[in-house]
């Protein structure tokens, strides 16, 4: 019997050559680990192309297949194995035939505690990460090949719980205020939550970005331009206007800037673009954040 409780499937997609899984992570890792997935792709010429957009989150895959990452037209093709560091910027991926692929979704704060500092090198947002050792990255391969993507989830969760057993579990006041701060939705005064965890604003500021590698303000930026696309993509129609009122923006022209910035495209444009997604891959039903997982 496995010494440690098993993930919990939380969603799972299957339309007709790829199958995605969603799992939740052991609760002595919630506070860290946003969530586990799974993808199993057969991609075709009109299914290869994704536009991945910016989330509140860090990236950990394991891939078996042959994709390319980039902007534009400067992709590179994705090793093995790779950390993937949040951004402000849209990216470009490029799948080519079937693709397998195991990621952890880690909250900033989760990425550095449990497998450090990010590299300074921060015009690639790729990077192979040390910490995980060519044994392991090995096994999971083999995982991969023999298309037991859930068991890799298993071992995967199993490497985390050791590295999380040499560390310290209590939070610390920084990771407390950017927890608070994305449960809100990115509302809230920077003022009020130094004040909320006994810290002065410079204070927070200082270990905010030593901690959780961003500033307050872009932790609340990026969090709430996250809840708008998934709204855009689960709702399909909906009211702009509304939509920046109940997202805590001054007004929709705030709304529509603070969008463009991270999506490099207005609202509207971003939901032709999914509606155009969705008729390609012939299921409504898709979320891309879950596609998002396995990148």
């Amino acid at each position: 019997m496995r010494a440690v409780p098993s993930v919990t499937q939380v969603s799972s997609r299957e339309r007709g050559a790829w199958t995605s899984r969603t799992f939740q992570p052991h609760p002595s890792l919630a506070h860290l680990v946003r969530a586990y997935g799974t993808l199993d792709d057969l991609h075709t010429e009109l299914t290869a192309e994704h536009r991945l957009y910016p989330e509140c989150m860090v990236l950990l895959t394991f891939l078996h297949g042959e994709s390319y990452l980039g902007v534009g037209t400067d992709l590179k093709r994705l090793p093995p194995l790779y950390l993937q560091q949040f951004r402000d910027f849209p990216v470009r991926l490029r799948s080519c035939g079937r693709t397998r692929m195991v990621a952890v979704e880690f909250y900033p704060w989760g990425a550095i505690r449990l497998l450090g500092p990010p590299p300074s090198d921060a015009e690639n947002p790729c990077s192979i990460p040390a910490q995980v050792s060519p044994a392991f990255a090995a096994r999971m391969q083999r995982l991969l090949v023999a298309d037991q993507q859930d068991e890799a989830v298993h071992v995967l969760e199993e490497w985390l719980l050791a590295r999380a057993a040499r560390i310290d579990p209590e939070p610390t006041a920084a990771v407390r205020a950017a927890t608070r701060l994305v449960e809100s939705g990115g509302l809230g005064t920077v003022a009020d939550l130094a004040d909320g965890v006994g810290l002065s604003v410079r204070q927070l500021e200082r270990q905010f970005q030593a901690q959780v590698g961003m500033s307050p303000k872009s932790l609340a930026r990026l969090t709430r331009f996250e809840a708008a696309q998934r709204r855009i993509v689960e709702a399909h129609e909906l009211s702009f206007t509304r939509l920046a009122h109940e997202l805590g923006y001054a007004d929709q022209a705030h709304f529509n800037r603070e969008f463009r910035a991270f999506a490099e495209q207005s609202p509207g444009h971003f939901l032709a673009e999914m509606k155009d997604f969705f008729r390609r891959q012939g299921d409504v039903a898709f979320v891309q954040a879950e596609h998002a997982l396995a990148i």
